[in-house]
This record gives C-alpha cells, structure tokens and sequence, in this order.
C-alpha cells in the first residue's frame, strides 16, 4: 500500500467491543490481503503457518526473531486492518521478550500473542507440551506488558497448561496474567464444550478463542463463541482451505483430462492482474507518473490479442 496513503490501524479492544471480532489467520502479503479484502476486521500472523510457509518447518519453534519481524513489517506495510502475532515463547527469558514485544510492536502489530510452553514448543494442538511454572509465566507477562506500553500494541497471554495440568491451572494462569497486566487471554486446545463455557464463566477480562480445523476444541460458531464469553476468536483454516482447494481443482482437471485450462479456475479470477490490483499496481503507477511523466498505467495483455508495437523511437 502506499505509505502516503496510510491510516492508523485500530486497536484490537477497540474492535472487540463492537462486537465478536473473527481474525482469519495469515501467513504472508498475499494472504493478508485477501483476508482484507473478504471484509475482515483483523487477521492474526500464524506462527505454525509461517513456519510452513516461509522456511518449510513444523511449528517447533524453528522461525528466528528476525525471519518473523520480516513477515510482520512486509504485511503490515501492504494492509489496513490490525494483526496479531503470534510469538510463541518471546524467544528467551524475560530480557530477550522484552526486545521481542518492541521490535514486533514497531514491525506493526497490534496484538502478540505469547504462550507458557517451554522451548522447544510445539504446535497448540499436539500432544508431548510441558509448560513453565505458574511463577515463571507470570514473571514473562509483566515483562510483556512492561515492553508494550505506550506501543498500541496489545498482550494476549496464551496458556497451554490445560491439557498438562487441567482446566483448573489454565483458568488460574488466566486470572493471573489478567492481573500481571494482560490485556486478552487465550486457553488453548480446550477439548470440550463444557470446559470452553466454564473458562468463558470464570475467566475475567477479554478471552480469544482459536477455532483450529480438525484440532483439539470442537467446532463451534463465532456467535456461540461470543455468548459463552468470548469476544475475539482466530481461524486456523486459510492456508489448508486454499492450498486444498487449488489441488482439488487442479486434480479434477488432469484425472478427467478435460479441455479446461488449468489456470481457468471458475471459482477465481486467475489473471496475472488480479494479483497485482489486489497489491495497488494502479496507484502505485500514478504515483510515479507524478515524477516521470513516461511511467503509465497498465493493462492486461489479452490472449488472442496482437500487442501493439511501438513504431521508430517514440519519446
């Protein structure tokens, strides 16, 4: 997007209390966009999806600080609408969150996320976690919040000690985070809709909720999810939900051997131009009109159709 057309991205609490508020998840510019374009209010930067995408890892941890502040300044420069980020541990002890909160707050976000698991972690909704202590947890929440004040960024203090040490220590380290200075608090993998209610109950301050396709928690509804107490909720299916329906497609077209080009799929706009308006081609071309008169607009060059040639030494 272009920086002399930038404006001020809102806050997540500022947003949650309009309503429930979905933030699907994404993983790099093209994905933020889309998102925003859909009409979403917030996205959140997936640390799983990240790793997949941008380095070809699992989500073991493997996305170094600086591979991850990248990703943030590089969609947070293209898009509008406020992100979270997810920064799993806060790569180190409370000296080395501390650089974290502030270098992924200026990248951009308005949100982080951080979780209690110990280093390596792994993916929320994978058995085989441990977590840090209660005292521990509480100790990396103050720095947090210490690093974020006065950023716009918000702290959402994930916990995953619900399938280690029960509903009872996840509900616990929530109130405890809320006290320590959090400002949004995440239970993560609850595997029942009891358990999904009782926190909703007991837990104070704002909650987020991740609906992870085929994970941990049952399927539940945003709306369901904000009655029962829930005012943010993040959606794990972007990246699994296009790359399998483009390799559905493009299955169904050589298993049949049809006269269908590949590349026309009828559910999108596949054109080379699509992705380019979709990242402001046009402005960006008239904002360099402005300083060399010889930089045009552009157009798609049409199958079937003859290019024009230039003639001699047009200036």
């Amino acid at each position: 997007m272009l920086y002399e057309m930038e404006r001020e991205k809102s806050g997540f609490l500022e947003l949650m209390k309009e309503g429930p508020l979905m933030a699907p998840c994404v993983y790099d510019c093209v994905s933020a966009r889309l998102v925003e374009q859909a009409g979403f209010r917030a996205m959140c930067l997936s640390g799983g999806e990240l790793a997949a995408s941008l380095c070809g890892f699992p989500d073991i941890g493997l996305v170094t600080l600086d591979e991850l502040i990248g990703a943030v300044e590089r969609i947070a420069s293209c898009t509008h609408i406020p992100m979270i980020v997810d920064i799993d541990t806060g790569f180190g002890n409370e000296m080395n969150l501390i650089r974290t909160c502030k270098r992924v707050a200026k990248a951009g976000a308005k949100a982080v996320h951080l979780e209690d698991q110990t280093f390596p972690k792994r993916c929320g909704h994978l058995r085989g976690k441990d977590v840090i202590s209660y005292e521990d947890f509480m100790g990396k929440v103050e720095a947090a919040s210490f690093a974020l004040k006065g950023t716009g960024c918000a702290l959402i203090a994930r916990t995953d000690s619900y399938h280690v040490l029960g509903l009872e220590e996840a509900i616990r380290r929530c109130n405890g985070a809320i006290r320590g200075g959090a400002d949004i608090t995440f239970v993560e993998g609850t595997s029942t809709i009891e358990d999904i209610k009782e926190v909703g109950r007991r837990v104070k301050g704002p909650k987020m909720f991740a609906m992870a396709s085929a994970g941990a928690s049952p399927k539940v509804s945003l709306q369901e999810a904000y009655e029962w107490g829930y005012g943010l909720a993040t959606m794990h299916y972007t990246m699994a939900g296009a790359l399998m329906g483009m390799t559905e497609y493009g299955k169904q077209c050589y298993d049949s051997m049809s006269d269908i080009p590949v590349t026309e799929d009828p559910r999108v706009d596949s054109s080379p131009m699509y992705l380019f308006e979709l990242f402001g081609i046009h402005e960006w071309l008239k904002l360099g009109s402005r300083f060399n008169k010889k930089i045009t607009d552009a157009e798609e060059a049409k199958s079937g159709v003859s290019p024009k040639i230039r003639k001699g030494n047009e200036e």
